[in-house]
């Protein structure tokens, strides 16, 4: 089985934090319309990738997984060695060979952020890949702000398994200065398109219009505009999150914490309270030691990325670090409970039983927020 030549590919790599995740779904739920309206191949068969909702990222980075840290992120979601990257891999080139034989589209596009974290020697790998694939390549990326962008992306890194302690002595962003010497090491400078998010949502089109519009491809009204995508935590519930994190980290030893279960984030979604923000001060870190880097981005690829008003935040904890660990550790063991339980029972009829009788921090912490009680004694 030979993949086909496409006369043109398009690589979205994100950046993070500028509604890759609503651009990826809007796509994937129009990819027959963008077939049969815009000659425009869209992969999105992947059954062996967990929870794919139109995210090409675990498939690339199984591809190109060389890096010991590539290796422990696989493991973290359930690819744990060389023979389960080599199977997960035999699937996803199975199935996209299948899709390319299928398609009469003569472009191609894929949609995966994960390519912005690439080493150089991964990146220049998968630009020889994807020069197989089709006979132009053009890589297509969303710059924000990265003090704009902070607390998502904090939010993003703690869903991972990070904890906050550490991200703000070193705040997580994006050094664009490095990131785009690899990708023009790799695919030439005349090949990328680097548009700034600031713009894009003041746009009257939606985000998933302005990318298309990127790439030559006016379809507003096929994409109109919709509320972004919100996966924020609370304010309350990234400090749970982070100390849980803490307390019980994800990966042991190069291997999943049994004592860890993905449903755990669940919980910490729903957690009510104030939006999440950092410490003032990590955000005017990151504003002044991003300044040189923006004004080259800027500079070199003649966009407009905004500029970062003063940030002043108040009262970051409203609870104590003792009552924070205490009821993170009895919030992640009820996980823990309810997940074992509805292993065992799954009847629908039984869910808020087992909330119930596993979550008794969850009630509390909910009846808390309820009658607007934000403070537990440090005492």
């Amino acid at each position: 089985m030979h993949a086909k030549k496409f006369k043109q590919l398009f690589l979205h790599i994100g950046l993070g934090k500028t509604g890759t995740t609503t651009i990826q779904q809007d796509i994937l739920a129009n990819a027959e319309l963008l077939e049969t309206k815009y000659d425009v191949h869209y992969p999105r068969r992947f059954s062996h990738a967990d929870r794919y909702e139109g995210n090409h990222s675990v498939l690339l980075r199984a591809l190109f997984s060389n890096a010991p840290a590539v290796r422990q992120r696989l493991s973290a979601i359930g690819i744990p060695d060389q023979q389960a990257i080599d199977k997960f891999n035999k699937l996803t080139m199975n199935r996209l060979l299948r899709s390319f034989e299928k398609t009469s589209a003569d472009q191609l596009l894929l949609s995966a952020e994960s390519v912005g974290h690439f080493r150089q020697a991964q990146m220049t790998e998968l630009f020889s890949w994807l020069n197989e694939l089709s006979e132009s390549i053009t890589v297509v990326a969303c710059l924000r702000h990265p003090v704009h962008a902070l607390s998502s992306e904090i939010q993003q890194r703690l869903k991972k398994g990070e904890d906050l302690e550490t991200m703000y002595t070193n705040p997580p962003h994006y050094l664009f200065k490095k990131l785009f010497t690899r990708l023009e090491n790799a695919f030439g400078k005349e090949n990328l398109i680097a548009y700034s998010f600031a713009d894009a949502v003041q746009q009257d089109c939606g985000l998933t219009a302005a990318f298309f519009r990127q790439i030559g491809i006016v379809a507003d009204d096929d994409f109109p505009k919709s509320k972004p995508i919100n996966t924020s935590i609370s304010h309350e519930g990234a400090l749970l999150l982070s100390s849980v994190n803490r307390q019980r980290p994800v990966m042991l030893e190069g291997a999943r914490n049994p004592a860890r279960n993905l449903v755990d984030l669940d919980y910490f979604r729903d957690l009510p309270g104030r939006p999440y923000r950092a410490p003032a001060e990590v955000y005017n870190l990151v504003k002044e030691s991003v300044a040189v880097d923006v004004q080259w981005a800027e500079q070199e690829y003649d966009i407009d990325l905004g500029r970062p008003e003063q940030i002043e935040v108040e009262s970051y904890r409203s609870f104590s670090e003792q009552s924070i660990d205490f009821i993170a550790d009895q919030l992640v063991q009820g996980s823990s409970q309810r997940h074992s339980i509805i292993q065992r029972q799954r009847h629908p009829l039984t869910q808020k039983v087992i909330d119930i009788v596993a979550h008794p921090s969850l009630i509390f912490y909910k009846a808390l927020s309820l009658f607007g009680i934000g403070r537990l004694s440090s005492k």
